[in-house]
């Protein structure tokens, strides 16, 4: 449920189109965002596993400062990674915005951390990752997706990197 807008002026309301799919492009139904949300956001996430690659696009209405992230690059070992980025934009730039999520830098830059990613089974062994690129810190999250007794799949620990705005041109 949406909270309560309120517009500056009077009737002039921030509106962004809103939706989610697979591939890079997605159309949706334009909707008024909240009091606080000023911009209208694409995130665009490549999510691997080995050697196939699956995008996601969510387009909908976000705050300013979240346009300030600079790319996020995640491995979880197994040769699972997540990159994503998110743009910002306001009325008809929204329309012919391309947004790409930089290359994936390969090179390991000698930094470790504990991973853990499982398919179809509740355990999931932890092992060490190296971390590549800008990828200098070590978070653990962990997330289980159980349907009934099924546990499809779980996140461990992982490599982390999120580049500030000043470090985008090295990408």
């Amino acid at each position: 449920m949406k909270g309560i807008s309120v517009c500056f002026p009077p009737g002039v309301c921030l509106e962004c189109e809103v939706c989610e799919g697979p591939g890079n492009s997605c159309n949706g139904t334009l909707e008024t965002c909240d009091t606080g949300e000023d911009m209208c956001s694409i995130v665009l996430t490549v999510a691997t596993l080995e050697e196939v690659k699956a995008q996601r696009v969510f387009k909908g209405c976000a705050t300013s400062s979240i346009c300030k992230t600079g790319p996020l690059s995640v491995t979880f070992g197994r040769g699972m990674t997540i990159r994503t980025i998110i743009a910002c934009c306001v009325g008809e730039a929204c329309r012919t915005l391309n947004v790409t999520v930089p290359p994936a830098d390969t090179k390991p830059n000698g930094h470790h951390c504990p991973g853990c990613y499982a398919l179809f089974t509740d355990q999931c062994r932890a092992e060490t990752v190296a971390c590549t690129g800008f990828q200098t810190q070590c978070i653990h999250i962990e997330e289980r997706i159980t349907s009934g007794t099924v546990t499809s799949f779980i996140l461990g620990g992982v490599c982390l990197v999120n580049v500030s705005a000043a470090d985008q041109a090295a990408w």
